[in-house]
């Protein structure tokens, strides 16, 4: 009974999280599908855009999770009062840091794509799409930080709606602007760039409105400088570890993207529309580490160690059979996955070895992140940022090079060493929290 009742409040913490994770993944899918229906050159140019926004905004997924893990915190010691705080602190750092880096890269926007392709047709694709989708950045970081404040609370349907809400736009957008319906102008994937902005808009005013009980400026300036200062101060210490975790993984990621752009155009466009797929799987493993990462912090704050210690054990049984099972159908159906994505025969083939060594790889980066989120959870976020650096940075790109570029594996190599490199990062985490059960159970 005791663990029906865990797996029940994990699934109460999660499903609207996953629900929200699932909602990105079904926009990642149609608006990949819409392009694809634009050619390879299309895919290749808006992956080149969309993995440089994931750099954009991957350090500020660090303030998100430093509001989530102090929230749950208070409410853990019954410190609601200050909950507010948190919420204002991370809105003002988010909004100042992604304005910085809005105007830094629109400056230097035609050398960062040209990083990735020599081919003409690839970055013009690349530079229309990125440029309306950069607009977006202040307004996508705003939505974060509300995400891990509603996260914080274990109240995550609060966002869920306003989530779908902003992917339906999304996709309505994109079927106008891409393909010109309804009297808009066919702006191809630069349309999908726009469309994605004014979505986030749109859902940047709703979480606003919603959450304006909370966004109370006079009583945050009232606030001592001591306890504003403090909470910064452990703000930065939360924030500051998993941002520069977030961004060197979602870099590295692009440096991975570049790789592939050694390899051929087709391969980009393969490496793309893998991603989106795939993410059917890391999504909502996503929303079950973060369901970890609150039922962690508030246990922590409640006091109760043993319940915190067990939580990530909990939460991976149920990622072993929900994330399993879609695991199975990219490894026995490739071709009816990827049909509806890549249109021509030779390209599909090339894609199908590569799915399936990636569908094994969610499963082991779902586990991973799970026992991540678990110890970001109790403040470890300086030696997450380590371990995942270290591996990504010093075995997964070097290895991934020497195998799919000087070697000549290809796309298989490069996965392959993506394989491997979250077995490595599971592994880690896993025995790093499991020596954890002696200070634990004192």
């Amino acid at each position: 009974m005791i663990v029906f009742s865990k797996l029940k409040r994990i699934l109460l913490l999660s499903i609207p999280i996953i629900g929200g994770m699932m909602s990105q993944n079904i926009l990642n899918l149609v608006d990949t599908l819409m392009i694809g229906q634009l050619g390879h050159m299309a895919l290749a140019g808006t992956g080149v855009g969309a993995f440089l926004f994931f750099v954009s905004f991957s350090g500020f997924t660090g303030i998100a999770s430093g509001v989530q893990t102090m929230v749950a915190r208070y409410v853990g010691q019954s410190q609601k009062d200050l909950i507010s705080m948190a919420l204002l602190l991370g809105i003002i750092l988010s909004y100042i840091g992604s304005i910085v880096i809005l105007i830094g890269q629109w400056l230097w926007l035609d050398n960062l794509i040209g990083l990735f392709s020599s081919e003409k047709e690839v970055l013009i694709v690349a530079e229309d799409y990125y440029r309306f989708r950069l607009l977006g950045l202040p307004f996508l970081t705003f939505c974060l930080v509300i995400r891990g404040f509603w996260n914080g609370l274990s109240d995550p349907k609060r966002y869920l709606a306003v989530i779908v809400l902003i992917h339906s736009l999304n996709v309505i957008f994109n079927y106008c602007f891409i393909f010109g319906k309804f009297g808009f102008p066919a702006m191809q994937a630069a349309g999908a760039g726009l469309a994605s902005t004014l979505s986030l808009i749109i859902g940047a005013m709703i979480y606003g409105f919603d959450c304006r009980a909370y966004l109370n400026l006079s009583s945050f300036l009232n606030l001592s400088k001591d306890i504003l200062k403090k909470a910064l101060k452990w703000l930065l210490d939360l924030g500051i570890p998993t941002s520069i975790q977030q961004f060197f993984f979602a870099l590295g990621v692009a440096v991975f993207y570049w790789l592939l752009g050694q390899l051929g155009t087709v391969e980009m466009a393969i490496g793309n529309v893998l991603v989106n797929i795939v993410l059917v799987g890391i999504l909502p493993g996503v929303g079950l580490a973060m369901a970890t990462m609150t039922l962690v912090s508030q246990s922590l704050g409640e006091k109760k160690l043993v319940d915190m210690f067990y939580w990530p054990f909990y939460v991976s049984l149920l990622a072993v059979f929900g994330i399993g099972a879609m695991v199975l159908v990219a490894l026995f159906f490739p071709t009816i996955v990827l049909r509806p994505f890549i249109l021509d025969d030779s390209v599909l083939q090339r894609a199908i070895l590569p799915l399936r060594l990636d569908a094994v790889g969610v499963f082991f980066e779902v586990l991973a992140l799970i026992f991540m989120h678990a110890l970001n959870g109790i403040d470890r976020t300086r030696f997450v940022m380590v371990v995942s650096i270290v591996c990504q940075w010093l075995f997964l790109l070097p290895v991934a090079y020497c195998l799919a570029v000087v070697l000549g594996y290809g796309l298989e190599g490069a996965w392959l060493s993506w394989l491997f490199f979250q077995v490595i990062q599971l592994l880690v985490f896993f025995v790093t929290w499991f020596r954890f059960r002696r200070q634990f159970f004192i």
